[in-house]
This record gives C-alpha cells, sequence and structure tokens, in this order.
C-alpha cells in the first residue's frame, strides 16, 4: 500500500533524532531493557477492549495486549504481518452475488500462542468478526467496516488458514481485512455461542432473522463480553504484555510475557508497564519531578516550557514535540436549536479566537487549521483559509440567523417553536488546561456578542455519555487521524450520526455522504483529491464544528529511558523503551 512521502519523512527524521540505535533480535538484550516504566496518562480508559473502547488511552494500552495478523510497523509506518506469516495472497477480480470482490488468504503463524498456551487458529480470526457482527454488541466502528468483509471461508486441510472476501474498490480492503485485533474464542465465548451462527447471516441481520433462544444466546454473549470482569478484569490477548492488574480511577499494570512468540517482529523492551491515571496535571508534573512517573505527554504548553528551562529540571528530562496526527475542535450539537442553522453555527465560529491559542496557550506547538484533514494529509485543501475571530461578522451573522435582544437584558434570544429562548450556551469540559483556556477565550468573546456561556467541568466518561446522546451544546475534542486514506465514514456521514456514532456533532449533508461512498471506492489519486476537496469545502461552508488546530505532542521522558518518538498517537512507541547509554 503507497504512502505519501511526508509519513516517510516524519519517520526518518523522528527516528533519527530520537537518537536510539536498536540493537538486532539477535543481540543480548541483557543489560538494555529497563525492569518497568511508569506512565502518567489524564483519564481512565474504563476498559480494554479495542472493539467496544471509545478512548484514545485505551487503544495505547490495547496495542500492547492484542495483535491482528497484520500490524503497522512503528518505524516504516507501513503495514506488515503480526500474526500471520505473510502478508496476503491476493486474489482480484473474484464475481460474488453480483459484487467484484479481492480475496486475501492468510496463514497464522505456527508458533502463535494465546495466554493459556492454546494456538491462535482462522477459527478465532471468524470467531472475533461474528462477535463484532452480534446485533447485541455495540461494536458501530467495527460494524461499518465489516460491512464491506462478505466472505470469511475457513480452510479444512489446515486451521491456521483463512481467506476473507472484501469489496476489490474499498480503498481500506486489506486493513479491513488484517488489522483488527483478533480474540481468543476460549476466553470470549467459552461456550461456543458464536458457533451456531453464520457469518453472512449476521451480516445482513434484521429483527426476526433468528429465533428467541438464537436471540436470548446473542444477548447473553454481548451482555458478558460488554462485562466488567471481560473488560477490566480478565482481559486476555496474543500481544506482548498481559495485564496484571486494573485499578479503576488509579493504575493498570502490564507485565511482559515470558518466552512471547513475536520476538522477531517486535522486540518488546521493558519487563513491567504501570500506567498511572493522574486527571489533575499539576499533581502529575509533581510526580514526574519526583521520579515516580517516567513519561508524560499531553504537557501544557506552558508547563512544557518552563520545565525546559528551568535548569533544576530540564537535564532530568528529553524534551520532545513530534507532530501529531490529530485536530483539536469544538464540537457543536446540530441538532441543538442553537446550532441547527447554518447562519448561527458560522457566527459562533468566530467567536474564537485562533491565534491568541496557538501563541499565547499553546506557545507556538500549533497551527492554525480549516479542514477536517490534517495538514500533512495529501489531500488536505490548503486553499481554505483558517476562520479568524470577528466579533462585527458574528453579530451580523447572529441577527441574520434570528438571534436578537428583544427584551433587552444583554442576552440574544428567539422564539423556537412558540417559545422565546435565551442563547445561553453551556460548554462542557473535563479536566485539562487546554480545554479549559478555550472554553474561558471562547466564553469572553462570546459575551461581547450577547451570548451567555456557562462552563461546566466534569469527568469526561460523563461528557463522553452526552456527547453519544447527543445531550450537549459545545464540547472540546480531538479528531484523530491515521496514515491510511483517510475515511471520512465514521465522523462525517449521517449514518454515523445515530446516538453512540462518532458523529458527534450531528452533521448531516446528502451530497457528502454520496462523496464519502464514492471516496470508499475509488482509486485514482486526481479523482480522489477533488472528491476530498469538495467534501472539505461544504463542511467549511456548513461550519459544523469549530476547527482550531493542529497540535505538535509535548512529551518529557525521563532521560534514564531512550524510547521511539513518533507522529502516530500518543507520540511515542512504548515496547521501544530501552536503558539510555
Amino acid at each position: 500500500m503507497s504512502r505519501s512521502p511526508i509519513f516517510y519523512f516524519f519517520a526518518l527524521l523522528l527516528f533519527i533524532s530520537s537518537g536510539i540505535i536498536f540493537q538486532s533480535c539477535q543481540t543480548d538484550t541483557t543489560d538494555i531493557f529497563p525492569e518497568r516504566i511508569h506512565v502518567r496518562i489524564p483519564a481512565d480508559p474504563e476498559r480494554l477492549n479495542p472493539m467496544l473502547s471509545r478512548s484514545g488511552y485505551a487503544t495505547q494500552i490495547e496495542e500492547l495486549i492484542f495483535s491482528g495478523l497484520l500490524y503497522q510497523n512503528p518505524y516504516s509506518l507501513e503495514i506488515e504481518p503480526m500474526l500471520a506469516e505473510s502478508l496476503p495472497e491476493i486474489e482480484t477480480g473474484i464475481e460474488m452475488d453480483g459484487k467484484e470482490l479481492t480475496a486475501y488468504t492468510y496463514v497464522i503463524r505456527e508458533d502463535v500462542t494465546w495466554e493459556d498456551g492454546s494456538s491462535v487458529t482462522a477459527q478465532d480470526y471468524l470467531f472475533t468478526k461474528k462477535l463484532a457482527l452480534n446485533p447485541y454488541v455495540p461494536a458501530a466502528s467495527w460494524k461499518n467496516f465489516l460491512s464491506f468483509l462478505h466472505k470469511i471461508e475457513l480452510h479444512p486441510d489446515n486451521d491456521r488458514k483463512l481467506t476473507a472476501y472484501v469489496d476489490s474498490d474499498f480503498i481500506l480492503s486489506m486493513e479491513i481485512s488484517g488489522t483488527f485485533s483478533i480474540y481468543p474464542e476460549y476466553h470470549y465465548d467459552p461456550n461456543g455461542i458464536m458457533r451456531d451462527f453464520d457469518y453472512e447471516a449476521l451480516k445482513n441481520y434484521e429483527e426476526g432473522d433468528f429465533t428467541e433462544e438464537q436471540e436470548e444466546a446473542l444477548k447473553l454473549l454481548a451482555d458478558a463480553f460488554g462485562s466488567a470482569r471481560l473488560n477490566v478484569e480478565q482481559i486476555s490477548g496474543s500481544g506482548p504484555y498481559q495485564l496484571i492488574m486494573y485499578e479503576t480511577g488509579q493504575t493498570i499494570s502490564l507485565s511482559k510475557k515470558e518466552n512471547w512468540w513475536g520476538e522477531d517482529v517486535l522486540q518488546p523492551g521493558p519487563e513491567s508497564i504501570h500506567f498511572f491515571i493522574i486527571p489533575d496535571e499539576a499533581t502529575a508534573l509533581s510526580a514526574l519531578k519526583e521520579g515516580s512517573i517516567h513519561l508524560m505527554s499531553e504537557v501544557s504548553p506552558t508547563y512544557f516550557r518552563d520545565l525546559k528551562e528551568d535548569a533544576s529540571t530540564s537535564a532530568q528530562f528529553n524534551f520532545h514535540t513530534p507532530p501529531l496526527l490529530e485536530l483539536y475542535y469544538l464540537a457543536m450539537n446540530n441538532d441543538h436549536p442553537f446550532f441547527s442553522d447554518k447562519n448561527s453555527r458560522r457566527a459562533i465560529a468566530k467567536l474564537l479566537d485562533t491565534e491568541f491559542l496557538i501563541k499565547e496557550l499553546m506557545e507556538g506547538y500549533a497551527e492554525p487549521l480549516s479542514t477536517i484533514l490534517h495538514p500533512s494529509n495529501p489531500y488536505y485543501h490548503s486553499g481554505l483559509e483558517p476562520i479568524k475571530m470577528n466579533l462585527r461578522a458574528a453579530d451580523s451573522l447572529l441577527t441574520l440567523a434570528g438571534w436578537t435582544d428583544s427584551d433587552g437584558d444583554g442576552i440574544r434570544d428567539k422564539e423556537i417553536d412558540g417559545e422565546k429562548m435565551d442563547l445561553h450556551i453551556t460548554i462542557d469540559i473535563s479536566g485539562g488546561e487546554i480545554g479549559r483556556q478555550t472554553a474561558l477565550v471562547f466564553q469572553e468573546a462570546a459575551e461581547k456578542t450577547g451570548i451567555k456561556v456557562d462552563i461546566n467541568q466534569r469527568e469526561f466518561r460523563l461528557i463522553r455519555q452526552d456527547l453519544s446522546n447527543r445531550n450537549f451544546h459545545i464540547t472540546p475534542l480531538v479528531l484523530r487521524q491515521n496514515t491510511y486514506k483517510t475515511d471520512l465514514f465514521q465522523n462525517w456521514h449521517s449514518d454515523a450520526a445515530r446516538p453512540g456514532g462518532n458523529n458527534v456533532s450531528g452533521f448531516s449533508h446528502p451530497e457528502v455522504d454520496e462523496l464519502i461512498m464514492q471516496i470508499r471506492r475509488t482509486e485514482d489519486d486526481d479523482a480522489l483529491r477533488e472528491m476530498y476537496h469538495q467534501i472539505q469545502e461544504i463542511i467549511y461552508e456548513e461550519q459544523p464544528v469549530i476547527l482550531m488546530m493542529a497540535p505538535k505532542e509535548r512529551l518529557v521522558v525521563n532521560n534514564q529511558f531512550d524510547i521511539l518518538i513518533s507522529a502516530v498517537r500518543p507520540g511515542y512507541i512504548l515496547h521501544t523503551a530501552r536503558k539510555a547509554g
């Protein structure tokens, strides 16, 4: 799969700048691995389950526990074999049920085992895909991608061999066939419930397709799969680390497996990795200075600058600012009367002084953003100018949208469904300094234009619940992207705007929907660029969210460790940690 040259540049630059010389897997590594490394994360990931998780903090932990047939090499950023013996054997042009499919045939490595010592087989792969299609398992993201995987064939002569048939014209077809984590059937479905269900029947499921007994069996398995037991207590995968302890809200501890099968592919470093959940940044920084925390990302720019400039602390640490493939933005609930009108959204977008935030809040560790793609993306529309704060324009647009101060109380109002509604907005924030300061800057400008703004700080898990149910006004969020061709369905297609979907703003536009589906089936680069540009132009005009900036990470690492720094979130690759020197 081809990659943009900029990603090769990132990989090479970050590899060189990290100052790490990695040993061959054949080298004696007795003295280079640290016994343990302590990592701060600012929020509890709530669960460790790649199929169900919605937290980036969960992802970095899950990648150490679970693995797929393929994985993204952290050095080259290329897709390479993990559980599979090699990249798949590919056969194109297969006609099936009126569709043209591509067959990806894999053979799982003979030495790959689960934590109980049993072999990973093709049946585990099939079980995982069927589990994701269980109608009672809330795996919306996986279900969306699996809609393009039409058939899975196991080979009776080899229990480690399988063939996945995927839409030929879907741009991420190989990734769908091989990069998803595989779950051990014996652990997550000990009674073999999913064996009684056909993959294609689950994929095309409609209410009433199964008997009451079958429906009940699917519900019971889904309930168990989503339980605390299988999400925070008994986590099992084929990756290099295993869960030792998950103390909710406090600590998650992993231990390196002895004689792990995959060291010729991915050589893990630390004997144990401990994640300390510390929401308060000042507390986390104290732990960092004391040495009880070894690695801290998402450091507020001001704190980051102070640590670098303070002679008493700068010698203790290495400081890294890799570009991250993520975007900061304010989500607006487009279904709410405050934001259902385009002019209202465009007005509110002009109330945020992004230039000030980048200069003063981010200390320059970010660049302004005008579209929904990262500036490093080859399809980024550079012809669109970032929205600048303009209170006069905001005032005019609000008036045009019908928001006036009819009663002279200083707050704009509007009659909606026969009742007067004040333009009184709530911004929900968690404990992060960037979100808090962004909300304060927005609040000050908004109140100058007759908008009342309340800032409501609470736990992000509660905010996430309200986002899922579309019960919010405005919330600062992070949109993460990857190095594959960007599939915009999850965040911008109207089908993903349902409760529980990732299109949390509720944005819906039929032309964008159609373009997103066309992109999924287009290989021609010029045509892709044109369609990506059209989508960006429409979203720029509709303004469903307030795009802010593309940040650089602010990462502080105790100088007793060397670690690979990456453009992929969270900005570092934990399993590469070595003793410094």
